[in-house]
């Protein structure tokens, strides 16, 4: 695997390349055990452990993109939610998917001289927030989110907790697996070489390192069933970018036969349904198709339309990234190595226990039959995902 820098990237991955094409908005809604102190950067900031989970009103400063993206207004609301309940304080500031704006945020919060336990950040531009990290991590430990630590950017970052790309991808593929072998079990006939099912991917915009994560991580999980069509990039991530590339591509290969589809978010899938049915065809029954991570219009999913997506909670997301740096915090170590949450029905209680360097949210299936009866942390599909 490679380093969490260059595999685990979301969202703004090419950044300043996404924003000059307008996308900002749109692309928002994506080891060895052992113990070891993790101070940052070299002549950074050392933490003794407290010894206790609780904050002691202590200050969580927050640097993460706009709000006004409902994705990001759901991670942010968890953390202060989850910060409350461990008696943090937090300050957040946001920027307009511009890393440019983000640093000059960064150098007139340093300048304030005001004192943080640790500092949660999401850069616009992984890329290019190297420095800032730096800057950051000579004041407070640096917990960062969502967006995948650089390489050149991991001695300044105490912890990574957030989103898994490779995780979404993998699970998507294991739900196609999985449809597939129901599907061959009542009869059904595929159009592809071989008797293989015919797919058609449509994926996240040309540059976007997460779309590359999701396509590497469900080709490797459906490990050759599928007789690959096309890898149809999309404009944006969303209902529409979705509509517009299914209706020039399914015309394409509608006479080859269709049976499967996978769209890298839940989002774009729904644009697709829609293009199916404009070509004649039924989405759940002529063409199955496969979502990455759960976002946008819910009714596909419900109504059938779309067969499986993946849970990726931003309130998960807000809840994780306040959690690892509590227990940072309390131990004043990490853990050299890299965990995944389970998809536990209730929220577990935290441990005072060193974090580990990498944590994953979980990336548990979501399916029409699946949707009502579905609780992680005590929370519904509908409280998980805004």
């Amino acid at each position: 695997m490679k380093s969490i820098g260059s595999r685990f990237t979301t969202w703004r991955k090419v950044g300043i390349a996404i924003a000059s094409l307008g996308l900002a908005a749109s692309l928002a809604a994506c080891g060895s055990g052992g113990g070891s102190a993790a101070g940052g950067a070299e002549g950074g900031t050392t933490t003794e452990g407290s010894g206790t989970l609780d904050g002691d009103g202590q200050n969580l400063i927050v640097f993460m993109p706009t709000t006004s993206n409902v994705y990001m207004a759901a991670d942010l609301a968890a953390i202060k939610s989850e910060a409350k309940e461990l008696n943090f304080t937090v300050k957040a500031f946001e920027n307009n998917f511009d890393q440019t704006e983000q640093d000059q945020q960064v150098q007139e919060w340093i300048a304030t001289g005001e004192d943080a336990a640790a500092i949660l950040f999401w850069p616009s531009a992984g890329e290019a927030a190297t420095n800032s990290i730096r800057l950051l991590s000579q004041k407070a430990p640096v917990f960062q989110f969502n967006q995948g630590v650089q390489p050149d950017a991991e001695e300044f970052v105490t912890a990574y907790a957030g989103v898994s790309d490779l995780g979404i991808g993998e699970q998507a593929g294991k739900s196609a697996l999985e449809s597939l072998e129901a599907r061959k079990a009542e009869g059904v006939k595929f159009s592809g070489p071989d008797g293989k099912p015919n797919i058609i991917e449509f994926r996240f915009p040309t540059g976007y390192v997460a779309g590359d994560d999701r396509h590497e991580a469900f080709v490797k999980a459906t490990d050759g069933a599928f007789n690959e069509l096309v890898v149809e990039p999309l404009k944006a991530t969303d209902a529409q970018s979705g509509y517009e590339a299914a209706s020039q591509i399914i015309p394409k290969f509608k006479s080859d036969g269709i049976d499967y589809i996978y769209a890298q978010n839940n989002n774009s899938a729904a644009g697709v349904v829609q293009a199916l049915e404009q070509n004649g065809l039924t989405p759940g029954e002529d063409v199955i198709v496969v979502a990455g991570d759960y976002s946008g219009d819910k009714a596909p999913l419900r109504e059938g339309k779309i067969a499986s997506a993946v849970i990726q909670s931003p309130v998960l997301e807000g809840m994780l990234v306040v959690r690892t740096a509590a227990q940072y915090l309390a131990t004043g170590e990490v853990v050299d190595g890299t965990a995944t949450l389970p998809s536990d029905e209730e929220k577990p209680e935290l441990e005072m226990t060193p974090p580990n360097k990498t944590t994953f949210m979980m990336n548990p299936p979501i399916t029409a039959d699946t949707y009502d009866s579905f609780k992680i942390w005590g929370m519904t599909v509908d409280d998980l995902v805004k």
